[in-house]
């Protein structure tokens, strides 16, 4: 609910520029990148990693609170990459969990299913953003409503989860490499994260691409509404990506989804009006959660259970690091250069990250969980 919103706070609540919101959403993400590889490298050592997550949990709605009492976009800096330090606390290891928890043969549908569910939550809440604003509501109600779901996340996650891992945790030495297909995943990752930028520019993109036909009003609440359609179409193609990864490879599902971002990068440049902000909707929703899901899947298959925290940490830091640059690349082009210049860095990068992983994909190891 709060980051459908987020970039729109920022620029129209704020009056802050484009480069604001990449500068928010890149120390979010640089900040959380950190966390994770901490995170996810420390989980493996312990026998208490599910306190841990639960601890992510809550740091998120704590910094989700703090945007209630933000007057500038700086400040938003503080709360936002407070709430995605707290998620990437957690996220390694609910990652490593959720692999721990199904067979090898079913890991694509598994990351597919959660990635869906998680969609679908972030379908519900731009949803009631829309229905907030377009009522005449103001962004601090949204806020304020978006503490709800986050106290019930903490409270389910800590309740009604169980950890996998029974035998006590056998750390593996850092000077034992990870397997070389990781490493060989890791490559096109790092470069599709650098041009993968963070949709609020497709979300701030989607309403000028409906001006000046729609009045800033309305072109805003559609903004919205994009958010909230990307998101269902995402929800509806999780699973099937994810049973389809099972069966043809994950490695070739994984580089359709990113061509898909540089189709979605194409429109951002030449599209204009309602069916071209549709056709946006479609793109960018249908590869964000399978990027997600198919990466999740693939380090399943490669890397041994005892150290996929650790693994999971390196991949999320690699995106996080990614997501900094690329939403920093993206805000400056942006607001110096043109849209046209942030969309067009983002589709080149994203179409060699797509052919790398296609002539050169990493394959599954035996031993793996």
């Amino acid at each position: 609910m709060v980051f459908a919103v987020l970039p729109l706070f920022i620029t129209v609540g704020l009056g802050a520029p484009a480069l604001a919101v990449g500068i928010v959403e890149g120390v979010a993400d640089g900040s959380s990148a950190v966390v994770k590889l901490w995170s996810g490298w420390y989980s493996d050592r312990i026998a208490w990693r599910k306190r841990l997550a639960v601890g992510g949990y809550g740091t998120t709605v704590v910094a989700l609170g703090l945007l209630l009492a933000v007057t500038s976009w700086p400040q938003v800096i503080i709360a936002r990459a407070l709430a995605w330090m707290g998620r990437g606390l957690r996220q390694p290891i609910r990652s490593a969990m959720l692999a721990g928890s199904v067979d090898r043969a079913h890991l694509g549908k598994a990351f597919g299913f959660h990635e869906a569910l998680d969609t679908a939550g972030a379908l519900l809440g731009p949803a009631m953003a829309f229905i907030l604003l377009a009522t005449g509501h103001g962004f601090r109600t949204v806020f304020a409503i978006a503490l709800i779901p986050g106290i019930l996340a903490v409270t389910l996650f800590a309740l009604l989860t169980r950890d996998p891992r029974h035998q006590g945790a056998q750390p593996v030495s850092l000077r034992v490499p990870l397997p070389a297909a990781f490493w060989r995943l890791i490559a096109p990752v790092a470069v599709f994260g650098v041009g993968n930028f963070a949709t609020a520019f497709f979300t701030l993109r989607a309403a000028q691409m409906l001006r000046p036909e729609l009045s800033q009003t309305v072109a805003l609440s559609a903004a919205v509404a994009f958010y909230l359609a990307h998101n269902a179409v995402g929800a509806a193609v999780s699973f099937p990506a994810g049973w389809l990864a099972d069966r043809v490879g994950k490695a070739p599902v994984l580089a359709a989804a990113y061509v898909t971002f540089a189709a979605a990068c194409v429109v951002g440049v030449l599209g204009h009006g309602w069916a071209a902000v549709a056709l946006l909707a479609l793109l960018v929703g249908a590869q964000n959660p399978v990027v997600s899901s198919v990466e999740s899947s693939l380090v399943s298959s490669i890397v041994e259970e005892r150290r996929l925290g650790t693994a999971f940490g390196v991949l999320n830091s690699v995106n996080g690091v990614g997501d900094l640059v690329s939403s920093l690349v993206a805000g400056v082009l942006w607001t110096f250069v043109s849209p046209a210049a942030a969309f067009g860095f983002g589709g080149v990068l994203c179409a060699i990250a797509a052919s790398a992983l296609s002539f050169r994909p990493p394959a599954p190891s035996p031993e793996a969980c």
